[in-house]
């Protein structure tokens, strides 16, 4: 039981409450009850065997990065700056297709720690011996998708898709910690519509998430028209894909009539702005999508493609790059990028009766910020120092499932110094 009093609280629920000087009880692994510190305070400080004093500290979800490649954390810098073509056939895939398992678990316990300690408390991945991955987050105490990987050409995973499908159906009936796995077929370029069908066939039986890019580049769109006559996302509609268990990635290249369809089957999108604009892939019409009703989430896309998995810095972009491509500042405001990165979030996993705010009931995943630092005072608006000031190293405490996983900015149970040695030590080997 843990009791944290004396904190600013922003729920994130329905009403999208503020609570000043509020206390949240934590009993077992969800919120028992959250109101004013003064009110449940004294009722509950005999019983918690662990108490935080809040005080000059700010308690909100903990984040959802609904699109990363965890792994590909070792390739943070190894090309730069080049289009998404060439950085991928020419410098990634080439590297990358020499991993093995031990690269992709401690590729992906090194975004993990990154992650924990920048306040996500849930990931979408998408890549290979996603069981590794799930070892790594089982270590670390972190929820998350695991997104299996499918291609139609040989990778260093599967020979084929039908050996890639044997090994995920495999893999799904074992559940690792706080994990699902997902089915994550690649891109239209690399994924034919039939692997895309048999990829949400087994997603449907096994009741998983189906995760994919599209319509990232123009290129793509142009790959779709000339082999199905038809745009990505018609293509996927007319195959039967999408649907409230589909979350695609992206989306940087969208017509009116393709929103439509988003929006009429239910998919959520995550919105990855730094990636986009890094590789000058596009930008998101993000206005169009949720006028019509999109439900539009946040993801920081791989470390190689991003540099960083702070989400706190794809809020601030995210908010940014739509005020300033458009003309218009009241594009994106900070609570409609705070949604994208928590609620909206969840509710594109089908978990927002469980994650995505503080409210009685739900399970415990709180971020605490220190906000008794120069660029978050003064603070007349928390949940826009938290968008456009805030900081992934401002996050003090993570909570994930009542269990505290990092406090006062150190993780609890992984040696990150070991860590860094060990990535630092496994490369230089390998390369």
């Amino acid at each position: 039981m843990i009791l944290i009093e004396n904190i600013d609280v922003i729920t994130q629920n329905k009403k999208r409450e503020i609570i000043k000087n509020g206390a949240i009880f934590i009993d077992g692994n969800a919120i028992k009850e959250i109101r004013a510190s003064a009110e449940i305070g004294k009722k509950y400080r005999s019983q918690a065997k662990k108490i935080i004093d809040g005080r000059g500290r700010v308690a909100l979800p903990g984040l959802i990065n609904t699109h990363t490649h965890l792994a590909m954390s070792l390739l943070r810098g190894y090309a730069d700056d080049l289009s998404l073509e060439d950085w991928w056939q020419n410098y990634i895939y080439p590297i990358e297709s020499k991993f093995g398992r031990e690269e992709v678990y401690w590729g992906s316990l090194l975004a993990l720690v990154e992650m924990v300690k920048s306040g996500t408390t849930y990931f979408t991945d998408f890549y290979y011996h996603e069981d590794e991955v799930g070892k790594a987050a089982q270590k670390v105490g972190m929820r998350g998708a695991l997104g299996c990987a499918v291609l139609d050409f040989p990778s260093f995973y599967s020979k084929n898709p039908a050996d890639a499908f044997r090994k995920i159906e495999k893999l799904a009936k074992r559940k690792i910690g706080l994990t699902d796995y997902a089915l994550a077929p690649h891109m239209f370029q690399t994924t034919s519509l039939e692997t895309y069908k048999r990829a949400k066939k087994i997603a449907r039986q096994n009741n998983l998430l189906l995760t994919t890019h599209l319509s990232e580049t123009k290129q793509e769109v142009d790959f779709s028209l000339k082999k199905y006559k038809k745009r990505p996302v018609e293509a996927l509609d007319e195959a039967g894909i999408l649907d409230e268990k589909t979350l695609l990635a992206h989306c940087c290249w969208l017509n009116k009539k393709e929103i439509k369809i988003l929006a009429r089957s239910g998919v959520s999108v995550a919105h990855c702005p730094i990636s986009n604009m890094k590789l000058g892939s596009g930008i998101m019409p993000l206005e169009e999508m949720m006028e019509a009703g999109v439900n539009v989430c946040l993801g920081t896309d791989g470390a190689c493609s991003n540099n960083c998995l702070d989400m706190f810095g794809e809020m601030k972009v995210a908010a940014l790059t739509h005020k300033g491509y458009r003309l218009n500042p009241l594009i994106a405001d900070a609570q409609t990028v705070l949604d994208m990165a928590t609620i909206n979030g969840a509710k594109a996993l089908g978990l927002e009766k469980e994650i995505g705010s503080l409210e009685e009931g739900k399970k415990a995943d709180i971020i605490i910020l220190d906000f008794e630092k120069p660029r978050l005072t003064p603070c007349h608006n928390l949940v826009s120092n938290i968008v456009y000031a805030a900081q992934g190293s401002d996050v003090e405490t993570t909570i994930i499932n009542g269990k505290i996983v990092m406090e006062n900015g150190k993780i609890q149970g992984v040696d990150e110094k070991a860590v860094l040695k060990f990535v630092d030590i496994m490369l230089l080997t390998r390369t």
